[in-house]
Formats: structure tokens, C-alpha cells, sequence
């Protein structure tokens, strides 16, 4: 090269594209601006594109293209695949006499994190050749990045660490899970800045898994019970579901992970931005910590793995103390000895006249004998209950009763539209007048054949007549006894149709009424026929009726999850005031019994019946 051709090298080059990859605010951008700057220095060169692995997808994708990116890249997808997979630069023949140049990225590993492809058109393999070399010297810049975005990520996850063995350490000053989560959620509400921090740990981690709120961030004492508590340990079983960390609004790197729980308390709270990562030992899963922030700072990933790291170093060290102090391993121990030393030890007055208090109940219950009665829901039902049915297909003409309503025998309650039925015995009449005078005609001719049949037609048109008749009588039904409407309102159904035999109200009487006990199946053994009992209502708890025992149903109905069966009993006294379906407790007298016994009834059957089923 001579003295006089440098400068116009140096014009040739295109310093837009250099100014372009140099001035780049973005990593995108100043990728577009080394590419472009490539595919000017390799002559031939139509199209070029840089390709980079996404971890996030796990797939390789295109990050820049030039100079068209929406032009068509599957031709170029051979050359790629090939560089890709063998780790080694190739040149492979394209689609119209086209070279495609393919050139891996690679770092210390040998993997490749990337490559180029150029799409050349008219040029020889000595060209081809010449477009590899420069992508060569080219691509130590895309090496370069590579290992500073490495270095980065090192140093990133040293920090990470660093903090998380921090928190470790103070932890471990501890002795107790629940003084450990304090000192975990305030160290990590410092480290990530967040407003609030809470640690749940499961309980019944075999069966029915339930994350409970260990501890807060600064906070001493919290509602355990609170509407706010229950929608934030399930957001952290939202997570424990998943095994895997969850966060609304999602980062890039939880998009696919679900998170109605967490949108649930969002809006249930003053907090904008929630992330939850999972806290596991050897055996899985064992809880969660949950990190809010209330403005309107999003978390990141580097936040979100910086809390999976705490998580991953805490979650051990959490379950492990909550292990050693299990009842039965060491809380009970301790609790027994400290209650020992309350009530043997100096002072504690008070503790120690609660413990003779009760040494005295419990005597008296061993030995005294109470009342013993058998509890049970009841409803009030009419002894009969009336129905009246539609007699025949029609409409609502008219229904001014309805349900609750006090009625007396005879009184309207539904009137069906007797229009059809009323042209029907209209026009049977006139059939039967138009028969009869047919009738004379044949009797004047004496013809006896054609009186005969017509008098025949004519009893057939007056059992017809008759028949619209009864039905027209019908179409008002009135109240059968005096009562209450139990069932049935057809106010708002006017004109609506109805169908033969449909059940159009129920009558119940006022003064006579019948009590339905549902008895648990463990109860019943101990109620006989004619046992005496009371009844408190639900409207009258002050008033108790009298009832007494008239039928037990051998059926039973699953009540509120308990097996019950029906025992059917009838009031000793009349009462007025009363309405069919008031419910209450009935309470039936079943003798005298230890006290101690009817207060550990159950228990001592549930244990008899434990026992009988371990036996071989």
C-alpha cells in the first residue's frame, strides 16, 4: 500500500457505522453497530446476523440482523446449526450460487455462547475464505463480552454469597426457629432493601401440607389469624405448590410461574411488588420467604437470586432447629420441667392455687355424678303436610298466597285459566242440542236404528259436558286445612304454564307439630322410645320446650360431616307463636352419669375403638 492510498482507505471506510457502534446506549444497539460494521468490511456480503444463546428460552436466538431484520433467516439456519453444534467455523454453499460463512463463539469451556453467519452472494471460495478471516479478528470483541458479562455474573454471585453466609451466621447465633426467622427476615429486608420480609414454615409436611408465618421483619408480634396473614401463606403454599420461586409482577425469568395468590394479596395490601422463593432441605420443600416492597421499585433478577441463595443456605438451618424443638423431642421436656418448677418451686401463688383448682375439679368429676344429656339438632316440622297439585295442564290465571302465609280451610289460593274449559262445555252443550233435535227427527220418521245411535252420541256429549264441568269446578284450588304455606309462591309467575300433577303449595297446620332430631351415631345407643327432653329454638333460646321421644328412624344423613340419624319426638305442651322450619338444640335426658365420663365419652370410645382396630 502506498503513501497516497491510505487516505483513501481510510474515506472508504463508512464512519457513520463506527460513530453508530461506538455511541450504542444499549447492548442491542451496539450489537447492530458491530454487525453493520462487519458486513461493510466483508465485500459480497448481503446479509448478516449475530446469534446468542438465551437462557432464559434455552434455545439459541438471533440478536442482530443486518440490514434487514425482518428478511428471512432459514436459509442461514444449516450453516448455524452446523458451527453451533461442532464448535468450528464453516463455509456451506446456499440457495442461487449464495455462501453462507459461519463463525462460532466460543470461551474457555469450548461451548459456544454464539455465532455469526453472513450471507454472501458472488464471490469465490478465495473470498469466502477472506470473510472468515476477518469475522476472526472480528469476533474477539463478541469473546470479550462474553467473558466480562462471566465476570459479572462471578462477581454478582460472590456477592450473593457473601450476604447469604451473613445471614447464615446470624442465624446460627440462635438456638430457636422462631428467634432465627426474626434475625433471618431483618437481615434480608436490609440486604434487599425490601419493605417487608416474612419466613413460613410447613406444618404436617406428610399429608396436608400448611405454610404458617413464622416471623416478620421488626415486627415482634402479628395477628397470626388475620384476613391479611391468610392470603399471605397462601401465596407462600402458592410457591411450596410450584417448588419454585414466584413473583408479581413476574421478572423475565418467572414469567411462566403462576401467581393468583400473589395478585390475591397485592391488591389485599399496600404492597405493589412480591417475591416468594422456597426454602427446602435434603427432603424437599419446608417453607418460603416472601419479600414486599410498597413503591413502585420492581424486584430484579438479581434480587431474585440473591433471595434464592439466602434460601437455599437458611432453608436447612430453619427445619433442623425446628426439628429439635418437637414436642416430643425437647419442647415437652422443657415445658414439663418449667411447669414443675412453677408449681414446686418458691413463689407463684397464683399458678399453684390454679393447679389445686383443677386437682379438685378433677377429682369431684371422677366421682360425682350430673345429668346426663344427649345433644342434638332439631328442626320443627308440621305433623301433616297438605299438598295441593295442579288437576290438570293450564296457566296461572291468578295466586294471591304464598309461601308463609297463614290460611283457613276453603280459601282461594291459585285460580287456573278456565277459558279453554269454558268453550269446550259451551261447545259440548251445543253438540248435545244439535243431537237432540236429530233425536226427534229420527223418532218422527220411527226410525229406530238412527234414534238409537243418536241417543248413544248424546250420552257420549254429555259425559264430555260433565267432564268440563268438573274440570272448570277445579281450576280453583282452595286450602284444604287450616295452616301455613309451607312451600310455593307463584306470585311472580302469573300466567306461567303449569302441569298436571305439579306440586303447587304445601299446608302444614299451626297446632300440631312434630320435632326432628338428628342424633350423632356415637349418641344413639343411649336414646330409647319415650325419653324426655327439651328443645331451645334458635328464635325463642329463653323458652324451652318439652318434647318427648316417639319414633327413632333406622335411616341415616350426613349432617355438618357427622353420621346422624333421625329421631322423630312430638311437643308435650302446645305453644303458640310456632312456624314449621324453626330450627334449634334439643337436649335429651338419658339418666345420671359420672361427670368425668360424660366429659371423656368420646375420647374413651374413640380409644376403645383405636385399640380394637390395632388388635390382630
Amino acid at each position: 500500500m502506498t503513501l497516497q492510498s491510505a487516505p483513501a482507505a481510510a474515506v472508504g471506510l463508512d464512519r457513520s457505522l463506527w460513530s453508530s457502534f461506538i455511541n450504542a446506549r444499549s447492548d442491542p444497539l451496539r450489537m447492530t453497530g458491530w454487525l453493520a460494521v462487519l458486513v461493510s468490511r466483508v465485500p459480497g456480503c448481503v446479509t448478516g446476523v449475530v446469534i446468542e444463546a438465551d437462557p432464559v428460552q434455552g434455545a439459541y436466538l438471533p440478536t442482530a440482523v443486518v440490514p434487514d431484520p425482518r428478511r428471512d433467516l432459514s436459509a442461514l439456519v444449516p450453516a448455524a446449526e452446523k458451527v453451533l453444534a461442532s464448535g468450528r467455523p464453516a463455509t456451506l454453499p446456499g440457495p442461487d450460487g449464495a455462501v453462507h460463512v459461519a463463525y462460532p463463539v466460543l470461551l474457555g469451556t469450548g461451548r459456544a455462547i454464539g455465532a455469526v453467519v453472513l450471507d454472501l452472494r458472488g464471490v469465490d471460495e478465495a473470498a469466502a475464505q477472506a470473510a472468515l478471516r476477518e469475522v476472526h479478528w472480528a469476533a474477539g470483541w463478541l469473546t470479550a463480552k462474553g467473558w466480562e458479562a462471566r465476570a459479572v455474573d462471578e462477581a454478582a454471585g460472590l456477592r450473593r454469597a457473601t450476604v447469604a453466609l451473613d445471614i447464615l451466621a446470624c442465624a446460627s447465633e440462635h438456638a430457636k426457629a422462631e428467634a432465627a426467622a426474626m434475625a433471618i427476615v431483618n437481615q434480608i429486608q436490609t440486604a434487599l432493601a425490601a419493605d417487608q420480609v416474612s419466613v413460613g414454615l410447613v406444618r404436617g409436611r406428610g399429608r396436608n401440607p400448611r405454610i404458617k408465618v413464622l416471623a416478620l421483619s421488626y415486627s415482634a408480634w402479628f395477628r397470626k389469624r388475620s384476613s391479611l396473614m391468610e392470603t399471605l401463606e397462601t401465596a407462600m403454599e402458592e410457591a411450596f405448590d410450584q417448588m419454585a420461586s414466584v413473583s408479581h409482577p413476574p421478572v423475565a425469568s418467572l414469567a411462566r410461574s403462576i401467581s393468583v395468590a400473589h395478585a390475591d394479596h397485592v391488591r389485599a395490601s399496600r404492597t405493589r411488588h412480591m417475591l416468594t422463593t422456597v426454602l427446602s432441605d435434603e427432603a424437599g420443600p419446608v417453607g418460603a420467604i416472601t419479600l414486599e416492597r410498597r413503591d413502585d421499585r420492581p424486584f430484579t433478577e438479581d434480587d431474585r437470586l440473591m433471595a434464592e441463595a439466602i434460601s437455599a443456605l437458611i432453608g436447612p438451618v430453619l427445619e433442623l432447629k425446628r426439628r429439635n424443638r418437637r414436642w416430643f423431642g425437647g419442647r415437652l421436656v422443657d415445658g414439663m420441667l418449667h411447669v414443675l418448677g412453677i408449681l414446686l418451686g418458691p413463689r407463684h401463688l397464683s399458678w399453684k392455687l390454679l393447679a389445686l383448682c383443677l386437682a379438685g375439679l378433677a377429682v369431684a368429676g371422677a366421682r360425682v355424678q350430673s345429668p346426663f344429656r344427649i345433644q342434638a339438632e332439631a328442626v320443627l316440622r308440621g305433623e301433616i303436610n297438605r299438598a295441593v297439585v295442579a288437576p290438570f295442564a293450564g296457566f296461572i290465571a291468578e295466586a294471591p298466597l304464598r309461601a308463609g302465609d297463614t290460611v283457613t280451610a276453603g280459601q282461594l289460593l291459585v285460580r287456573l285459566d278456565d277459558a279453554d274449559l269454558q268453550l269446550e262445555a259451551l261447545r259440548w252443550r251445543s253438540e248435545i242440542d244439535r243431537l237432540s233435535g236429530e233425536a226427534r227427527e229420527a223418532l218422527a220418521a220411527k226410525d229406530r236404528a238412527e234414534v238409537a245411535l243418536v241417543e248413544a252420541q248424546i250420552a257420549q256429549a254429555r259425559a264430555q259436558a260433565d267432564l268440563a264441568e268438573a274440570e272448570l269446578a277445579r281450576s280453583r284450588l282452595l286450602a284444604p286445612i287450616d295452616g301455613v304455606l309451607v312451600t310455593g309462591d307463584l306470585s311472580q309467575k302469573l300466567g306461567a304454564p303449569v302441569q298436571l300433577g305439579e306440586v303447587l303449595f304445601e299446608v302444614a297446620p299451626l297446632n300440631r307439630y312434630r320435632v326432628d332430631m338428628f342424633v350423632d351415631e356415637r349418641d344413639l345407643r343411649h336414646v330409647t322410645e319415650g325419653m324426655q327432653g327439651r328443645l331451645a329454638l334458635t328464635g325463642q333460646p329463653a323458652d324451652w320446650l318439652g318434647v318427648s321421644i316417639g319414633r327413632i328412624t333406622p335411616l341415616a344423613e350426613v349432617r355438618d360431616g357427622m353420621n346422624t340419624f333421625r329421631v322423630e319426638g312430638r311437643l308435650t305442651a302446645p305453644v303458640t307463636g310456632l312456624r314449621p322450619g324453626m330450627e334449634g338444640v334439643a337436649k335429651l335426658d338419658a339418666g345420671q352419669a359420672l361427670t368425668a365420663w360424660i366429659w371423656s365419652r368420646r375420647m374413651i370410645d374413640w380409644m376403645r375403638r383405636t385399640a380394637w382396630t390395632w388388635q390382630p
